[in-house]
């Protein structure tokens, strides 16, 4: 091979793994941002002391991202003991939309009885988007499947893992959601009761108690 030859040849190779370099580099940025850890610090919802019995619920929530795929920890106390407790992500549909946790200074109620039901918060966290199941359907559509729920300890204390298919679109904006626990046995006779609320649910079944919301760390 000519020296001029030799030459255009090696400018070639080094252009061709120029290129190459670049495509894993933009792989790499892209598994970079479709990858992350976030976490919610659940606080107590604030119902009227006098209310819902002064509840104090509250915890934490890590997520793992990868992708579609989310790998949840939740760990709570301060829960009714011995029954399921509805978890969910919660959030405004459209990007960009600003969402929290309801607060005490509330004044829409349905039903002027003090408490913040499920469907009084949707305002500020949004609607259900995700549901923390152990098995089954995680959509919007087993928002209050109890039977699919995690139960509590009788030392009122929740812990669930899971990891779980969303959206893409929808795990692509962690940071702008919240994580909602709910379920609060306000008079303390081991079953869910209570006035059957807009979810066709008993109250204290869907009642919110700790709310969070996903940051990225």
């Amino acid at each position: 091979m000519s020296s001029k030859k030799s030459k255009l040849f090696l400018a070639a190779l080094a252009a061709m793994s120029l290129a190459a370099m670049a495509v894993v580099a933009a792989g790499a940025g892209a598994d970079h941002r479709a990858s992350g850890q976030y976490r919610a610090t659940l606080s107590p919802v604030p119902h009227a002391a006098q209310a819902d019995g002064g509840s104090n619920a509250r915890g934490s929530a890590k997520l793992v991202r990868r992708g579609s795929r989310v790998q949840v920890v939740v760990n709570a106390r301060g829960v009714s003991p011995r029954l399921p407790h509805a978890m969910h992500i919660h959030g405004k549909e459209a990007a960009g939309e600003i969402a929290r946790c309801p607060g005490a200074d509330r004044r829409d109620d349905i039903v002027d009885d003090r408490l913040i039901e499920t469907a009084e918060g949707l305002d500020d966290y949004g609607p259900v988007l995700v549901s923390f199941t152990e098995r089954g359907d995680t959509s919007a559509k087993s928002l209050l499947a109890l039977d699919r729920f995690p139960v509590a300890t009788k030392a009122g204390t929740l812990n669930y893992q899971r990891t779980l298919t969303v959206p893409r679109a929808l795990a692509s904006r962690l940071d702008e959601l919240h994580v909602v626990v709910h379920g609060h046995d306000i008079d303390g006779n081991g079953a869910y009761n209570g006035r059957t609320t807009v979810l066709k649910a008993p109250l204290e079944g869907e009642l919110p108690v700790a709310c969070g919301r996903i940051v990225r760390r």
